[in-house]
């Protein structure tokens, strides 16, 4: 089912629009996501700006183009409006490795959030590999395909230390981002529409 509605809802859009599109939605939501540990409650509040879009589809990684009418703040509206195009987004000679498989991922963030999924926190120094991703938490879903959602606490929220933003995001590669982490019980999980300040709780275990 879930396939069956990307498909009708992004029917004619390509896959850049696509992920600027579910990027847009979210923009509108935050999640509070409850875990427990050591007999301790903590939360996750997590936030979606329009400013952090062009990083987590990998634009850092297309150097050799030039995007004209390229502003962060503004370019999820370029994107949809056919300004920014996907098909200069693929002249880059990085797209296939570096920027395809984070459109993938991002185009089924929101299906990620709203449904089950792993919840780690972050430890690189634990893999037999390195990365320079720097994050808080890990979140890995095995839905429709395997990807990871990585989150990094908020700088600009001042010393709110639940405040989070995504900080990279891909589908699963050869690398297992999962190994040696550790996991979370997700106790309580809500989707909150700021807009109209309503709640949909989607896991309660609190109750």
């Amino acid at each position: 089912m879930r396939f069956l509605y990307f498909l009708e809802r992004y029917r004619y859009m390509d896959i850049l629009q696509q992920a600027a599109s579910v990027w847009k939605e979210l923009s509108e939501y935050r999640y509070e996501f409850t875990y427990g540990y050591k007999k301790t409650l903590h939360q996750i509040n997590l936030t979606f700006s329009s400013e952090d879009f062009p990083h987590l589809a990998g634009f850092q990684y297309l150097k050799d183009i030039t995007l004209s009418n390229y502003n962060s703040s503004r370019i999820i509206d370029r994107i949809l409006e056919g300004k920014i195009s996907f098909a200069k987004i693929q002249k880059g000679i990085q797209y296939t490795k570096l920027v395809e498989p984070r459109l993938h991922a991002l185009i089924h963030l929101k299906d990620t959030l709203d449904n089950e999924f792993k919840l780690y926190s972050y430890f690189p120094q634990m893999y037999p590999f390195s990365t320079r991703i720097t994050a808080d938490y890990l979140i890995a879903s095995h839905i429709d395909f395997s990807s990871f959602v990585f989150l990094i606490k908020d700088s600009n929220s001042g010393d709110t230390k639940c405040d989070f933003v995504c900080c990279s995001i891909f589908e699963q590669g050869q690398r297992n981002y999962e190994l040696n982490q550790r996991p979370y019980t997700l106790l309580k999980k809500s989707r909150i529409h700021i807009p109209t300040n309503t709640t949909a709780v989607l896991i309660n275990k609190l109750s």
